[in-house]
């Protein structure tokens, strides 16, 4: 193994595999049971050929009639002790590997958690899926056969003892020819672990190729690309293809390598045979029990050379996924964070204090300085690309500004702890992300521990209760993937219902009641209404007729605050406001 196929192996014993040491070490002891109990086999076959043949001498006390007797009973009594030994190192061994796996997608799962939503973006669902799908299925391969190679070895190193022990002569011959099998299995380990990290990776795409094209299918069929999805799919699939299919060969090559080498060793086994015979130095039991020990290591010998690539390939995939646990979340608690302190009962005042920031090139926010009096309604109106949903990341650090700061009472947010900043803003987003569990259980992630009594007043409270109780099996129905047992609307007022569970002092509403129908939009309003009131309240709108009682319309474009005021007050003034009310106005009238 290379320098850094030795320090993963030892990271994953020092992280993961020594937890559970104990389980391994019963283990270990059942596979030295397990190789004695099978040199016990071959002592056994000795002495029952040498009792055959009595004239010999070979086997003194022992005879045709006590083998007829004794040989089965301790023939049996060894494979039976064999069997036991093999189910206990089994379960013992492979049962700490995936108890390790579950380990390392419980601290895998943790660490994703902690990435900003930027980190996230770059790395791409799909790849990140595919460490718990493909990447966890190779590595549990590589561990549920690790102990088998460990097994292997100590089977094999009793038995080579014995061997040895058996003649000596004979077994050097054995140890001239089958050294010859470790450099072309080294060579091909090699280039498995190389093509098997590009699998990873491949599959890594393709699972968000996948992803992507499932969801989209509405504007597939609609612009009709289904010919054209089927190519781009068909593309992926086929380099997969052609990557398995470069890894079948490669992983096909080790057993007739190691079966040719098998043969070379039997025939130079039956040759040196023949010789020490013929001068009175082996004897035909001996001779039958050295066959015979070297049928029963063939097994581990043969599991070991295969083992070397399944290894590989776990090593490959092992890398993968200590590089998703290396990585570090860019936003997190600072040295020294304090805890958010806010007076009961009265809403915050927030304060954007030349703010920038940018996800690349040019800036979204350039400068933007913004105030948000307590306990108001401000409403963020301004063309796509204005900076309004960037604004929205901001303040509960979900991005990190550039530079300026963002004040809660005269709090910077990155002073704060995340906890406390987050526990006091509550998001209600036009795509109302609910989770494939109970109604009861997506309204409760408002308020983790929420009894029923509060789930039901936060329903009533966002005009939910009622199509709730409609349904057969009312707040213990599923909502299924994405919420897609529920219409739009419904979904909507789930995520409502939510945030009045959560009952933070900061609401943040984006695009709420967006691509709903009249009815679903007056009476979300009517609950967003319910709200808002004694919270300070940060509006996202396209819809300028949303916002029209809002206490401050703030008018944004190219990052920066162009324009501020009412309703009727930027109307009159006939800037970029009352510009993007005349064209909703000329879009909305029938034609």
């Amino acid at each position: 193994m290379t320098a850094r196929t030795d320090q993963m192996a030892l990271r994953l014993w020092r992280e993961f595999l020594s937890r559970h040491k104990g389980r391994l070490a019963l283990g270990v002891l059942a596979m030295i049971g397990l190789a004695s109990a099978e040199a016990g086999l071959l002592a056994a076959t000795q002495w029952v050929f040498a009792g055959l043949d009595p004239a010999r001498g070979d086997a003194p006390g022992a005879d045709p009639a006590t083998v007829m007797v004794w040989g089965p009973v301790i023939l049996i009594g060894l494979g039976v002790l064999q069997a036991g030994f093999f189910y206990a190192q089994a379960v013992l061994a492979q049962g700490a590997a995936i108890l390790t796996l579950k380990d390392m997608q419980h601290r895998m799962f943790a660490r994703i958690g902690g990435f900003d939503l930027a980190q996230l973006a770059g790395e791409g669902a799909g790849q990140l899926v595919s460490r718990f799908t493909n990447d966890l299925t190779v590595l549990r391969e590589s561990l549920t056969r690790a102990p088998n190679g460990l097994r292997d070895a100590i089977r094999l190193a009793v038995i080579v003892g014995y061997l040895a022990w058996l003649d000596w002569v004979l077994f050097a011959a054995v140890l001239i020819v089958y050294p010859l099998a470790g450099l072309p299995v080294g060579w091909l380990g090699g280039r498995i672990r190389w093509l098997a990290r590009r699998v990873q990776t491949q599959i890594g795409g393709l699972t968000g190729l996948l992803t992507e094209s499932l969801r989209g299918q509405a504007m597939v069929k609609t612009y009709g690309l289904e010919e054209q999805e089927r190519r781009r799919l068909g593309r992926a699939f086929d380099e997969r293809a052609g990557l398995l299919l470069r890894l079948v060969r490669l992983r096909a090559a080790n057993e007739p390598i190691i079966t040719v080498i098998g043969a070379i060793a039997i025939g130079a086994i039956i040759g040196v045979a023949a010789f020490r015979i013929g001068a009175g130095s082996l004897t035909g039991p001996e001779l039958v029990t050295f066959l015979v020990g070297m049928a029963v290591l063939s097994q581990p010998a043969r599991g070991l050379g295969t083992l070397h690539a399944v290894v590989q390939e776990g090593m490959g995939s092992l890398e993968r996924v200590f590089g998703v646990l290396d990585r570090r979340g860019t936003i997190t608690d600072r040295p020294g964070a304090a805890p958010l302190r806010l007076e009961r009962g009265k809403p915050p005042a927030i304060r954007f204090e030349d703010v920038t920031f940018s996800y690349g090139e040019p800036a979204v926010l350039d400068g933007l300085t913004l105030d948000v009096p307590a306990g108001a309604t401000v409403a963020l109106v301004g063309p796509s690309g204005a900076g309004k949903s960037t604004v929205f990341g901001l303040l509960p650090r979900l991005y990190e500004a550039g530079s300026g700061r963002i004040l809660i009472e005269g709090q910077e947010v990155r002073s704060l702890t995340l906890k406390s900043l987050r526990d006091a803003i509550a998001l209600v987003a036009q795509d109302a992300v609910l989770f494939d569990d109970t109604i009861a259980e997506n309204i409760r992630y408002g308020c983790p521990g929420a009894d029923d009594a509060a789930v039901v007043a936060a329903a009533k409270a966002a005009a939910a209760h009622g199509f709730i109780e409609a349904l057969p099996d009312g707040y213990e129905t599923r909502v299924g993937d994405a919420g897609s047992n529920l219409s739009g609307g419904q979904r909507q007022r789930i995520a409502l219902a939510r945030a009045f569970l959560k009952d933070a002092p900061i609401l943040l509403l984006d695009e709420a009641t967006a691509a709903l129908d009249a009815r679903s939009e007056r009476l979300i309003e009517e609950a967003l209404e319910r709200l808002s009131d004694g919270r300070t309240t940060l509006v996202i709108a396209h819809r300028l007729s949303t916002v029209r009682h809002a206490d401050l319309i703030v008018v944004m474009d190219q990052g920066r605050v162009v324009e501020r005021g009412t309703h009727d007050g930027l109307m009159a003034e006939g800037g970029l406001y009352a510009r993007l009310a005349a064209m909703q106005l000329r879009e909305e009238l029938p034609a």
